[in-house]
């Protein structure tokens, strides 16, 4: 009969070792595959959640397991895990530019259909005081009343429905897009900000969601499926590098910082909050109702577990600071960032 001290021993090892094979074999096929393969792409979604239970690995390993190389092995790994959040997560490099270069507060929310009372998001915005604002799946009725509600800030506005601009500048000119002719609506409109014209762009992409294949006529599986946004961040690229203005693009990315979409877009424009900004940011989902996955269940998940919703600049800025903003009742958080112009590119 196996003693409960040895049973514990051998369930601590072979809990260990497995996770510890799972994360080896994740950095491996995410160095070949990345995100075309798909478990690859959600596990992805979901770092560094799945990378804390390395710091309990040293433990196991000296107390338990007893192992002196595996105590070994997992304490640097733990020291690289420390170094690699320290360096991504909690070192802002904010810019330093003259207080005498020109500012630009942005601000961005993905309403995602909330139809209670706008005061909330009014209240939050009366606050921060943002320069532009993005609102992405907001009503028509929604948008009305915020409009009348911020007129004597923010006098200038767009959209009705599904997206809206509000800026303190005049907007010159706009334009509906849909990214790759897929079904997610994005906006490109130019502000006029004093006399220097800048690029505004509101996004929303597909969300990556699991679909049903079936692999035999009589199995089906989930998997895990991008559908059009892999094709709508390429177009989005290859129109940014065009751009010659000073530009922003901010909105509901559906995208995580340790995507493979994510870092074609930091080939070409600057994460405001990976630049400035402190911690994991993560946006999404605040209250989102479960049932979404599991019909049976009734419960919603009250804290935010990834990060979704983004405000990306162009060279000509650079970011003060960024920020994810309270609740106001819709299932994304508001971002929200501080930009400031580059002294090479004149004043404004």
């Amino acid at each position: 009969m196996i003693k409960p001290y040895r049973f514990l021993q051998r369930i601590a090892q072979l809990i260990a070792y497995a996770y510890s094979t799972l994360i080896a074999g994740y950095l491996i096929l995410r160095l070949m595959f990345w995100d075309r393969l798909w478990p690859i792409a959600l596990m992805g979604d979901f770092v560094p959640w799945i990378f804390l239970p390395i710091f309990l690995l040293p433990i196991l390993g000296f107390f338990l397991i007893k192992k002196r190389w595996f105590a070994i092995v997992s304490s640097v790994a733990c020291i690289c895990l420390l170094g690699w959040l320290h360096v991504t997560y909690f070192s802002p490099q904010p810019a330093n530019i003259s207080d005498s270069q020109p500012t630009l507060k942005v601000f961005s929310l993905n309403l995602g259909w909330h139809h209670k009372s706008p005061q909330a998001l009014v209240n939050l915005i009366q606050e921060e005081k943002p320069d532009l604002i993005c609102l992405q799946e907001i009503s028509e009725d929604y948008a009305k009343e915020v409009f009348s509600k911020l007129t004597a800030l923010y006098p200038h506005h767009i959209g009705g429905g599904y997206h809206v601009i509000l800026s303190r500048y005049p907007i010159r000119s706009f334009q509906n897009l849909q990214l790759a002719g897929g079904n997610e609506p994005q906006e490109r409109a130019i502000i006029q900000m004093n006399q220097q014209d800048v690029v505004f762009y509101n996004i929303s992409t597909t969300p990556p969601w699991f679909r049903q294949h079936k692999i035999l006529p009589f199995l089906k599986i989930p998997v895990y499926e991008y559908g059009d946004r892999p094709a709508q961040i390429q177009d989005l690229v290859r129109r940014l590098q065009k751009e010659t203005l000073p530009t922003i693009a901010a909105g509901d990315f559906n995208l995580t910082d340790q995507s493979q979409d994510y870092y074609y877009l930091r080939a070409v424009m600057q994460d405001a909050f990976r630049t400035a900004g402190v911690g994991f940011g993560f946006t999404f989902p605040n209250g989102w109702d479960l049932k979404l996955l599991v019909k049976q269940l009734n419960w919603k998940l009250t804290f935010p577990l990834v990060r979704l919703d983004y405000v990306w600049y162009s060279q000509h800025w650079g970011a003060k600071s960024a920020k994810v903003l309270p609740a106001i009742g819709s299932e994304h958080l508001p971002v929200g960032a501080q930009l400031q112009m580059q002294p090479e590119f004149g004043r404004v």
